[in-house]
């Protein structure tokens, strides 16, 4: 990735240099060189709109470089708060303060005041702005953030100046030593304090090594890392995600930088309620067990429930998020219980008739065709609604190759992933006797492990990398190109 720096004059640039380009240049010609995506740090005087620093940032994002800041960030007006848990940490510092208002310069994120470094880099990811000021605001009701706005270079002091240098300089470097080769930078996001990741070290050591022959580094992103999201060219989510955990604001936040991202938010939105899965399902005529939706007025109606759809019975939460899932009932008394306790938690619960099998297929898909196949021993539920133990407590997965997997299972798995697109997912389903298989469940960001799902699926790890490079090729172009 070739970087280059835009002013407006090479008079505001400490020094010369090759990387230089004028907004001039940059608006009426474009870049010196081809191959590869370029990044920009756009540094012209002015970011308003229709000035020249708008205009670089707005066709910079039509050529399809990498600009900092993206046009997206230039139209924002009214900034947005910092999240409660870092005003909590500021409360501290702004109490001593004797001044009602405060402006913070922050170059590429970093300022003169530790205690304010969580904020500058906070909204350096969140703007993309190198050069920032905030103004802060004491009201009534306490300290607020009440402007952004870039800063022209001109109106550095010597050290900021020489900051703003060095911090270039050392992002120029680290294009230039990197391969000739186009090189795309992937964050796979994982905390290492969660027991429950989607793979291990051995899965991602294996993976960055397929990624590294496509031209892709891969670095490992921590949960409170964030900020730096606008420093990479897409996203792997490799932690458990749910609607309102930190993945999902990854995702969401990926996507405001239109970085390719697998899942996506629509994936983990789709995939972690059940009831929206079900209904999903059940219209596209992919087949599931039969099913109920019991509300709190029918939590007395156990004896019914059990007279339409049998024993044992399975209740679950439709939000399955972080493990929150299933119990069995193998009488009413059990239902009526299941019942009451579920619907204390949720407005609604899917009752499921129980298929016994003596395993489900675990089947990975990327984009639509099947990438490796599981048989998962799954130990009975228990008869309270419960947090699950990762990995769902399987007494064994066992591996097979895609071509052991039968027929009806494959076609059953292909119809309920076409639901949802292209992406990443774990299609678990039942199957009954020879002719019949069911879905039972579908999961963004399924589990790859090194040596467990990875074992019978030698390319699994080229087909992930060359799905990312596929994807960063074809970014920002309308579907169908």
């Amino acid at each position: 990735m070739s970087t280059y720096v835009i002013v407006e004059e090479t008079t505001d640039w400490p020094c010369q240099a090759d990387y230089l380009l004028t907004a001039r240049s940059y608006l009426q010609h474009g870049l010196p060189t081809t191959g590869g995506r370029a990044r920009l740090i756009n540094l012209c005087r002015s970011m308003e709109h229709l000035s020249a620093g708008y205009y670089c940032s707005l066709l910079a994002q039509a050529r399809g470089h990498h600009c900092l800041p993206e046009i997206e960030t230039l139209s924002v007006r009214v900034p947005p708060q910092p999240p409660a848990k870092l005003w909590r940490k500021l409360q501290g510092w702004l109490e001593e303060c004797r001044e009602d208002r405060l402006c913070i310069r922050a170059i590429f994120g970093q300022c003169d005041e530790p205690a304010l470094a969580g904020l500058t880099r906070y909204y350096y990811g969140l703007t993309q702005q190198p050069l920032q000021a905030l103004t802060l605001k004491r009201g009534r009701h306490g300290w607020s953030v009440r402007r952004l706005e870039s800063l022209s270079p001109l109106s550095l002091d010597d050290n900021e100046r020489a900051l703003m240098l060095g911090h270039v300089q050392a992002m120029v470097e680290e294009a230039e030593s990197e391969s000739l080769t186009p090189t795309y930078q992937l964050a796979i996001l994982v905390d290492p304090a969660d027991g429950r990741a989607s793979s291990d070290p051995l899965a991602l050591q294996r993976f960055t090594r397929a990624a590294a022959t496509q031209g892709i580094r891969a670095e490992i992103l921590s949960p409170s890392a964030i900020e730096r999201l606008p420093e990479f060219d897409t996203l792997w989510l490799r932690a458990e995600t749910a609607v309102g955990h930190y993945t999902f604001e990854f995702a969401r936040r990926a996507e405001q930088l239109q970085m390719p991202v697998v899942d996506s938010s629509r994936a983990i939105l789709a995939c972690s309620n059940k009831l929206y899965l079900y209904e999903l399902m059940v219209r596209s005529g992919v087949p599931m067990p039969p099913t109920t939706v019991v509300t709190r007025r029918g939590r007395h109606h156990a004896a019914e429930l059990i007279q339409r759809l049998g024993l044992p019975l399975i209740v679950k939460i439709p939000d399955g998020a972080l493990g929150r899932d299933l119990a069995m009932a193998h009488n009413e008394s059990e239902l009526s219980r299941l019942l009451d306790e579920g619907l204390a938690r949720s407005a609604l619960l899917l009752v499921q008739r129980r298929i016994p099998a003596e395993f489900d297929w675990r089947i990975g898909f990327l984009d639509g065709a099947p990438l490796f196949a599981c048989r998962r021993y799954r130990p009975e539920p228990g008869s309270r609604i419960r947090r699950r133990k990762h990995p769902l407590d399987m007494s064994r997965i066992e591996a097979l190759p895609l071509d052991d997997v039968p027929e009806r299972v494959l076609y059953t798995a292909r119809k309920a992933v076409h639901q949802l697109g292209d992406g990443l997912f774990g299609v678990d389903l039942r199957q009954i006797g020879e002719r019949e298989c069911i879905l039972l469940e579908m999961v963004d960001n399924p589990w790859i492990r090194g040596d467990i799902e990875d074992r019978e699926a030698p390319d699994l790890y080229d087909r992930l990398a060359r799905a990312f490079r596929l994807r960063l090729d074809n970014r920002g172009q309308e579907p169908g190109h």
